[in-house]
């Protein structure tokens, strides 16, 4: 089985480590023009009990040479499909700024649902604001907007110009995807979750995050960190101990497994 862009559908979780004796996954879902390699740092933190998969959408990194998708409901649609081989164990979502979107599109999709949603620096999706877009503007006006709302383009790689022209398209078609992106009245997910976000993100303040709690049946609690839209990179430690507790892996792996 393939997905839209002729690759199977496999590609579009990226499992580094594969644990037999894990209790449990959680999926990991990159911001806008992110690739897996975002929660690459994830992967030895959480294991033996959980194995971390990360969704690898097309257009990045080893999917360079794919179209990259423009509608964030055929991307969830494409991962639902390819995540379905592996809800044999428990799992949850950690979703990152758009990452949170697909995350919850994902998850009402589903049969299984996850244990938990971990919505990080995502506005919930029924807030999602209709702002001025600037995905078709001129390349140097749209890397300059995306620096200059999200602060999410490094040193390194803004002063790099042929890594720039990689991330170009695949940057261009999320925020396309986004902009285009308008909630639709469904059933609330069946599971808690839990908001986080920066205290300095002034694209998603704490009094947003709370709202994530009338998209679910389930508890909803908000977290907040020092740091901005990309707060998660300092916090990685806490965040990886909030993951184990949602999936009720604080305690070692039982012993002849992991």
């Amino acid at each position: 089985m393939t997905g839209t862009t002729g690759s199977p559908l496999s590609a579009w979780t990226k499992r580094p480590r594969v644990l037999p004796g894990a209790r449990a996954r959680l999926f990991c879902v990159p911001h806008g023009g992110g690739g897996p390699s975002s929660f690459a740092r994830w992967v030895p933190a959480l294991a033996p009990d959980v194995e971390v998969c990360l969704v690898h959408l097309p257009g990045r990194e080893g999917r360079l040479r794919e179209e990259p998708l423009t509608d964030l409901r055929l991307i969830a649609a494409r991962l639902a499909e390819a995540m379905a081989p592996l809800l044999d164990l428990p799992y949850a979502f950690f979703g990152h700024s758009m990452g949170a979107i697909i995350a919850y599109e994902t998850a009402l999709l589903l049969d299984e649902p996850p244990r938990h949603l971990f919505a990080s620096a995502s506005p919930p999706p029924h807030r999602v604001e209709e702002e001025p877009p600037f995905a078709h503007l001129p390349d140097a006006e749209f890397l300059a907007a995306v620096r200059r709302s999200y602060d999410g383009i490094p040193d390194a790689v803004w002063n790099d110009p042929e890594l720039m022209g990689l991330m170009l398209p695949s940057l261009r078609a999320d925020f396309a995807a986004y902009e285009t992106y308008r909630w639709r009245p469904t059933g609330p997910l069946g599971c808690p979750v839990t908001a986080l976000g920066g205290k300095d993100d002034p694209l998603v303040p704490g009094e947003t995050l709370t709202d994530w709690s009338q998209l679910t049946s389930g508890d909803c609690r908000t977290e907040m960190f020092e740091g901005g839209h990309f707060y998660l990179n300092e916090a990685r430690p806490r965040l990886q101990e909030l993951v184990r507790e949602a999936l009720g892996t604080t305690d070692p792996a039982p012993k002849g497994r992991g």
